[in-house]
C-alpha cells in the first residue's frame, strides 16, 4: 500500500511539474509574439507618418509604403499587408503630430491564435493596445460614421 502512495504522488508530482512547464512556455511563447506584433505594427504607424512628412500627403495604399524606412525594418511586411494578418485603415485627415491622433486607429493585427480573443492596435499615437474583438469593432464601426 505505501509503494502504490508513493507512486501516485510522485506522478501527481510529475504532472503537476510537466502543467507548469507547459504553463511557463506558453505564456513565453505568447509574450514574444506580442512583442513582435507590437513592433510590427508601431514601425508601420511610424512609416505612415514618415511617408506624409516625406511626401507631403497621406498614404493611400500598401506601395506607397515601400519609399519608406519600412522595407529595411520589416522583412515581411508587404505579407503582412497582402495577407490581411495586418489591417491598414490609410486614414487621410491625421495630423502630422502623432500625439495629436491619439483616439484614431492606423492599423490593427488579424492573423493567428492571438488574434482569437482580441487584436493588437496601432493607435495614431504609435502606442500598441489588445482590445477585444468586440471593442475593435465597435471603434471601426465608430470610425466609419
Amino acid at each position: 500500500m505505501r509503494i502504490v502512495r508513493k507512486t501516485y504522488k510522485k506522478i501527481i508530482i510529475g504532472a503537476g511539474a510537466l502543467l507548469i512547464f507547459i504553463g511557463v512556455y506558453i505564456y513565453n511563447t505568447m509574450d514574444v509574439s506580442s512583442q513582435a506584433i507590437r513592433y510590427r505594427l508601431g514601425a508601420l504607424g511610424a512609416s505612415i507618418y514618415e511617408c506624409q512628412a516625406a511626401t507631403g500627403h497621406w498614404l493611400g495604399k500598401a506601395e506607397d509604403l515601400a519609399g519608406t524606412s519600412m522595407a529595411v525594418r520589416l522583412r515581411y511586411w508587404q505579407d503582412d499587408l497582402q495577407s490581411g494578418r495586418v489591417v491598414v485603415l490609410w486614414p487621410h485627415n491625421l495630423k502630422p503630430n502623432p500625439k495629436d491622433n491619439r483616439d484614431r486607429i492606423l492599423s490593427y493585427f488579424t492573423g493567428g491564435l492571438i488574434s482569437t480573443l482580441g487584436n493588437w492596435v496601432c493607435w495614431g499615437d504609435l502606442r500598441t493596445e489588445y482590445l477585444s474583438t468586440e471593442k475593435l469593432q465597435a471603434l471601426l464601426k465608430l470610425a466609419q460614421d
